[in-house]
């Protein structure tokens, strides 16, 4: 599961200042609101392991034979864990307490090495 960084922001203004870097390296705004921004990136996997898979879908496995559907199996599983496990969400926030009234934990920006 995608793990979600939280993070503290004094008001509007710090909220974008911090957000900046992680906009900068690709990270789109899925949403946003006065109080919190929330920002994802996703992550499809290599580049060379999916051309890996197309070629080998395409041109080296016969197309009646099971290992095409073991490859496509693989391959399908492959995209779906990078994308669902993978994927980085930041939320940059002024709020100090969740919807029942118990305080966030936030984590330290300095030990995030998300941009990377």
């Amino acid at each position: 599961m995608t793990k979600t960084f939280i993070l503290k922001a004094e008001n509007q203004e710090d909220i974008e200042k911090i957000a900046k870097p992680f906009l900068d390296e690709g990270f789109k705004v899925f949403s946003e609101d006065e109080n919190y921004l929330i920002a994802k990136k996703r992550n499809f996997g290599s580049y060379y392991i999916h051309l890996i898979f197309i070629v080998l879908i395409l041109f080296v496995i016969s197309y009646t034979s099971w290992l095409l559907y073991v490859v496509c199996g693989v391959y399908i599983a492959y995209f779906l864990y990078f994308l669902f496990s993978k994927s980085k969400v930041v939320l940059i926030t002024t709020e100090t307490v969740d919807k029942d009234g118990n305080p966030v934990e936030f984590d330290n920006i300095k030990d995030i090495a998300i941009i990377k």
